[in-house]
């Protein structure tokens, strides 16, 4: 499944393995000027490029390596001749999706990735008569960056916003780090977000601030609720709730639990 809609000058892809009618999880890619910014999952390969005919497309740049934002990388590389880039630690995963070891929910979603080589992302990319900052993002994963374009106050934030709220964390994932990747970005003024989950985000900085402010608040919570001597299973139950479908579909690797769990600094083999 893809739509194509626009948002002033930006092309939105938002796409997704369809199920019949069902989508389970949506991921964006952005088009400015003669930039994409990440590919898509696997099972979309026909419908992105049959999206992106008659587009001009120089150069393909990715947030982080994940299999959904990387999924299409050669497809389009191959079509338009378009040179890839991506964080320097992202680049082995690019060539050796392999390495990604995707459990069963992630293969059934997004699938692995074709192999492709990309070149290392340096300090801002050009798009036209705009300039994208390279602006490092850890948490979601090491090697996670956000694009930044200053004159329009535009955040292409991969996936490190998708949304103000915060209840479910995977089981690579670091709430500190994702906290203080957040805050930074709070010192840059922000009109709109160009989220991979939600698409656009207007009012971003208002929107950033609220995601910052929910999250610190759940952090005072569980921490306060750690001194008081409960289980970390105990807080979960009290600030989260109970586990959903999305638990069980995911075998724990992606749970409330595990936003206690690294807000309390207990790691896990992943």
């Amino acid at each position: 499944m893809l739509e194509r809609t626009r948002f002033g000058p930006v092309t939105l892809y938002r796409s997704g393995r369809s199920v019949g009618d069902f989508v389970p999880y949506y991921v964006h890619s952005f088009l400015i000027e003669d930039v994409l910014i990440d590919t898509g999952c696997a099972w979309v390969r026909s419908e992105l490029l049959a999206a992106l005919e008659g587009e001009t497309i120089a150069k393909i740049i990715n947030t982080h390596h994940h299999e959904d934002h990387t999924g299409n990388n050669l497809a389009v590389q191959r079509k338009f001749g378009a040179p890839i880039y991506a964080p320097r630690a992202s680049l082995s995963f690019l060539e050796r999706p392999q390495e990604l070891k995707l459990l069963p929910y992630q293969l059934y979603s997004w699938e692995y990735p074709e192999p492709s080589s990309g070149l290392p992302l340096g300090e801002r990319v050009q798009a036209g008569e705009y300039t994208l900052q390279v602006i490092p993002a850890p948490g979601h994963c090491d090697a996670h960056v956000c694009f930044y374009e200053p004159t329009q106050k535009w955040l292409f934030s991969g996936d490190i916003f998708c949304g103000k709220g915060f209840k479910f964390l995977r089981a690579d994932e670091d709430y500190h780090q994702i906290l203080e990747s957040l805050q930074n970005l709070l010192s840059l003024p922000i009109d709109t977000i160009f989220c991979s989950l939600i698409g656009a985000v207007p009012e971003g900085h208002s929107m950033l601030t609220a995601k910052v402010d929910f999250m610190q608040r759940l952090r005072d919570s569980v921490m306060e609720l750690h001194q008081q001597g409960l289980s970390p299973a105990e807080i979960c139950l009290q600030v989260l709730g109970e586990e959903n479908q999305m638990t069980q579909l995911t075998a724990g690797h992606y749970s409330k639990q595990n936003t206690v769990d690294s807000i309390l600094g207990i790691l896990k083999s992943v």
